[in-house]
């Protein structure tokens, strides 16, 4: 499949779906689609189309549902970044995204540091054991309405949370049901203390001491 996704703009008013998972001589900017009113799912992973999220204002993909986007996007799925420090900027722009509209559904939503990045180190035996590579992904996470965001290995192993929203109050209905999910969360950090990936330096040593204990972290994700 080739061609830019702009021509779809003769099927405005009716189309639903667009579906170019895996087409990557697919090319264009998403928010050509911006202003398609039955819009429901938009699916361009592994495409060479482009953009930016902080473009999506309040009318643009009114109908949308579910939106996977690529690299190539600004805070699109896997998208890579060239410090860890760059990490805020673009979590702020999809967190912004998702308040925006709740309901909207990112599929499998994940960036990573690039490894032209200085900060980009490999970390022990990554071909072998995903979990104890370096913590250099990051994901969102939840717990109820409660949005955060973590890095975190390949295969898990996260780093602790950095919550966006306030915890919810004891009064609230479902925050027994919050202090569960919670709970769970923090049981599957790794990396404890630390807020986002720790130094190479770092890194060794907190394995050398997880090598020295009797603990067992291995959590299904």
């Amino acid at each position: 499949m080739t061609g830019n996704i702009n021509s779809l703009r003769v099927l405005k008013e009716t189309l639903e779906l667009v579906n170019f998972h895996r087409c990557d001589l697919v090319k264009g900017n998403f928010m050509d689609l911006a202003d398609f009113p039955r819009l429901k799912e938009l699916d361009l992973f592994q495409t060479a189309v482009i953009g930016d999220v902080r473009d999506v204002g309040e009318r643009d993909f009114v109908t949308l549902e579910t939106l996977t986007l690529p690299p190539g996007v600004y805070g699109g799925c896997h998208y890579e970044f060239q410090r860890i420090s760059d990490a805020p900027d673009v979590i702020s722009a999809l967190y912004s995204l998702r308040k925006q509209r709740p309901s909207l559904l990112m599929k499998h939503w994940c960036a990573k540091l690039s490894r032209d990045s200085p900060d980009w180190y490999e970390g022990r035996d990554a071909a072998y054991d995903q979990h104890s590579s370096a913590p250099i992904f990051i994901a969102f996470v939840q717990a109820r309405s409660r949005i955060g965001y973590r890095w975190q290995t390949e295969r898990g192993a996260p780093c602790e949370v950095i919550w966006l929203d306030p915890e919810p109050g004891q009064e609230s209905s479902d925050y027994e049901l919050y202090i569960e999910e919670l709970r769970t969360i923090e049981q599957q950090i790794f990396y404890r203390g630390f807020h986002q990936p720790p130094t190479e330096d770092e890194y060794y040593i907190v394995w050398e001491a997880y090598e020295g204990s009797e603990d067992d972290y291995y959590p299904d994700y």
